[in-house]
């Protein structure tokens, strides 16, 4: 039996629960994504015999701040991060609200914009170097075997720097407390969250589409030790044991189409072996976009980036586990708690 409640969300700042802003709250939303980094946006009312919150003493910039949603016996935190921005909104019908901006500790890293060279380091040693140095405990799950030469940070933030290097070696970004993880999609794993259409899952569109898969992915180089070239290719294999008997888009689409290979020519590998590193991961990344899907399903905390969703219901096209890529959790005092989602994954069912 389901059992109704109210969603009443709960603000705490500098690690405190504030009842007093908490009951103001008119509406929030927090956004992640992939790319690692939280958003959150908190409207709270703000004129009562005068303008509430305009002293500072208790909402200020860069002040710690975290929002929980969920049943009461329940609440889970789903952001914590810092006040970067206030907007005063002055509606036609009188009143005033304050909307709050915040970010979470990946803001730091955005704001840090750099030029410099690392030599003869590992992707994780460079990645743990730059946690580091902002203060961040490294939790990093990289192969370690291959070093850089030089490996040059031209005008890039480090948090972009950052998320150029999980993408060659096939991992996400994302912070949790004061720690920065950099790891493989399929460590991130807690187990799924079911979800029914026409019970918790409200609504969902999926997408089956071939128009950016390919049957192979080709890197090419130099190794100037050998002087000899480099080309590597990688197909659908690299992601079979994702599939869990689906057909993936690259089998469909030879079969449907025919051959379509790729072949990267800005990448600048040195050695074989970092060649098809990143062909497979450039492969793993194209392939798992070829079923994505939008939902919209009951508040909850534990649908968020780089978790899984279970969804049933659907037919046997878009039944199954997916990889949760981006959320949008929303609450308002109309709606309620609600979550937003967009999954993808690489196979697509079998029919009976």
């Amino acid at each position: 039996m389901t059992v109704a409640y109210i969603s009443r969300p709960v603000l705490l700042l500098s690690g405190q629960a504030n009842d007093e802003v908490s009951n103001q709250v008119v509406a929030a939303q927090v956004e992640d994504a992939v790319e690692g980094l939280y958003r959150c946006e908190v409207d709270v009312e703000n004129y009562r015999a005068g303008y509430r919150y305009f002293d500072r003493d208790v909402l200020d910039f860069g002040k710690d701040i975290a929002l929980q949603l969920g049943p009461p016996q329940s609440r889970d935190t789903v952001f914590e991060g810092r006040i970067t921005g206030m907007e005063g909104m002055y509606p036609p019908e009188g009143g005033a609200k304050l909307r709050i901006y915040a970010e979470d500790r990946l803001q730091d890293l955005r704001m840090t914009r750099r030029t410099r060279t690392f030599e003869d380091m590992s992707d994780r040693e460079v990645i743990a170097q730059i946690a580091r140095d902002h203060s961040l405990n490294p939790d990093i799950s990289l192969d370690d075997s291959f070093k850089h030469a030089a490996l040059a940070q031209l005008n890039l933030s480090d948090l972009a720097f950052i998320r150029q290097r999980a993408l060659a070696a096939g991992a996400e970004v994302w912070v949790e407390g004061d720690a920065l993880s950099v790891r493989p999609r399929e460590e991130r794993g807690e187990s799924p969250v079911k979800l029914n259409y026409g019970a918790a899952l409200i609504s969902f569109n999926g997408k089956a589409d071939l128009a950016h898969q390919s049957t192979q992915m080709r890197v090419s180089g130099w190794d100037v030790q050998s002087k000899s070239q480099i080309l590597e290719a990688v197909d659908e294999a690299v992601i079979r044991s994702e599939l869990n008997g689906s057909d993936s888009g690259g089998g469909i689409l030879r079969g449907a189409f025919g051959e379509r290979k790729e072949t990267l020519v800005h990448t600048v590998p040195l050695t074989a072996d970092e060649a098809r590193a990143i062909a497979e991961a450039r492969y793993r990344c194209q392939a798992r976009r070829f079923i994505t899907g939008r939902g919209l399903a009951d508040g909850n905390s534990r649908i968020r980036t780089g978790a899984r969703v279970e969804l049933s219901g659907l037919g046997a096209f878009f039944d199954g586990e997916y990889a949760v890529v981006r959320t949008l959790h929303t609450y308002d005092r109309n709606e309620g708690y609600l979550t937003e989602f967009e999954v993808e994954r690489a196979g697509l069912g079998r029919g009976r």
